[in-house]
């Protein structure tokens, strides 16, 4: 009786010790407005005195040089007076050919082009926005860089990550997604989740956790010590916060310009069959495995609705994990209507991207996706050690980089190659773990989901 107390009083202790871990890793920011938003202080109109999640998210993480980060605008500052000292020809190809990554993630619409074009940088369109937008929107309005600003096009974006397990892909998503997408552009990033590892931890801090009603959940601490256990947590012991939906309209009605959000899969579809026209079954429904609607299959729910219902037409962004599970090549008329959903999910991809949408996939493989969907994407980034795709394969068209180009950029972690049509540039970003020492994962899992499918 003894050991066993003994043993229960060392696993406490180890539990106490993950939570405390926890905590220190990822105290949240409360103090910017869509924290206050979300805590309930007061209405959205009356927080706008307080700085965006955006103009502050930046700080907290470090460059190669172990400072802080550098605010975007002052890194498009040093290409162009490269530029201007040493000629155009010898700036960075990030300058150079702007329309291979600055168009993908400097977000601006037809009025702000307008704006900009004209030099009238005194317009509550421009003057109003964040400091750290506009000093990005003078920058692009300066003599130097009208050939920047020519290539800007509006509306949303689509940025697609590929590379093999362990490739970059997630960091890259963290840190252009999480961290410059709110800060360039105010944006709201949606993170949709996968249960067994959210991948979104860099950015907890400032991120709400969107939660489906009803649904009982857990969440567990897995550390890679050994000598630790896993634990059970709550999420807002690693998340500033969360927020319940019942649907993926009602979320839209949720969010705010420029807040971040881990949104988890709701087991039970709400809305999502009415929303696509497409069947979606949950295991309590189930009379045979085959029958359970994939937890994923609430991304194509959600995409339509952000491109049709405009609820909510601030720019957004949504991050796919496992894309090419999501939109696979030659989706089968299952019970699940996946061949409907998937060949659907450009149309949705089409109209959101007019309604300021952008979308970042990530995935193991490019030729693995349907091929509409590979169409309709307008980038791709291509980590090292990771063959581009195949100009051959359908779908893709130009393919202006090789295989041997992209491991130039192979020495390190944080590098890769983005790519258009005929334009390319290596980009490169900090590592965004370093900023916290919990190493392990946080998992979800759905009990009563989990006995149902059991029971089939």
């Amino acid at each position: 009786m003894s050991r066993s107390f003994s043993s229960r009083q060392k696993e406490q202790r180890g539990e106490e010790a993950v939570i405390e871990r926890l905590h220190k890793d990822f105290a949240p920011w409360e103090k910017s407005r869509q924290a206050r938003y979300h805590a309930g202080s007061k209405s959205w109109g009356r927080l706008a005195q307080y700085h965006n999640d955006g103009e502050r998210i930046y700080k907290d993480f470090e460059g190669s040089d172990g400072n802080s980060l550098k605010p975007f605008h002052k890194k498009l500052k040093s290409l162009s007076r490269t530029a201007r000292l040493n000629g155009i020809e010898n700036a960075h190809p990030v300058y150079r050919y702007p329309s291979a990554y600055l168009d993908a993630i400097i977000h601006v619409d037809d009025a702000e082009m307008w704006a900009l074009e004209e030099g009238r940088l005194d317009d509550d369109i421009i003057a109003d926005q964040p400091a750290p937008r506009r000093k990005v929107l003078e920058w692009l309005a300066k003599p130097e860089n009208e050939h920047v600003l020519a290539a800007m096009g509006d509306g949303g974006t689509d940025i697609w990550a590929h590379s093999k397990p362990g490739g970059g892909k997630t960091s890259f998503a963290n840190v252009v997604g999480g961290i410059r997408m709110p800060e360039i552009n105010n944006e709201t990033l949606l993170w949709m989740l996968t249960l067994d590892e959210l991948e979104c931890l860099p950015l907890a801090p400032y991120m709400t956790v969107a939660v489906p009603a009803g649904i009982d959940y857990e969440v567990h601490a897995k550390p890679r010590n050994p000598t630790l256990p896993t634990t059970e947590i709550s999420l807002t012991d690693v998340f500033r916060d969360t927020i319940t939906y019942k649907n993926p309209r009602d979320l839209m009605t949720k969010i705010v310009p420029g807040g971040l959000y881990a949104v988890l899969p709701d087991p039970l579809f709400r809305g999502c069959e009415k929303q696509t026209m497409a069947t979606y079954t949950p295991a309590r429904d189930a009379d045979k495995p085959a029958e359970v609607t994939p937890l994923r299959d609430v991304n194509f729910a959600f995409m339509d609705t952000r491109a049709k219902d405009d609820e909510f037409l601030h720019p957004t962004t949504i991050v796919l994990d496992e894309f090419s599970d999501l939109v696979p090549l030659n989706p089968e008329a299952d019970e699940n209507d996946q061949n409907r959903k998937v060949k659907g999910y450009p149309v949705s991809q089409g109209k959101g991207r007019k309604k300021n949408l952008s979308t970042i996939p990530l995935s193991h493989s490019v030729s693995r996706v349907d091929e509409g969907v590979r169409e309709k994407t307008r980038w791709f980034v291509t980590m090292p050690k990771t063959p581009p795709p195949s100009a051959s394969l359908s779908g893709i068209g130009n393919v202006p980089i090789d295989k041997h180009y992209i491991n130039r950029f192979a020495d390190r972690t944080g590098r890769a190659v983005i790519w258009r049509d005929q334009n390319y540039t290596p980009v490169e970003w900090p590592n965004p773990y370093r900023n916290y020492r919990f190493r392990g994962e946080i998992s979800v899992r759905y009990p009563r989901r989990e006995e149902a499918l059991d029971a089939l």
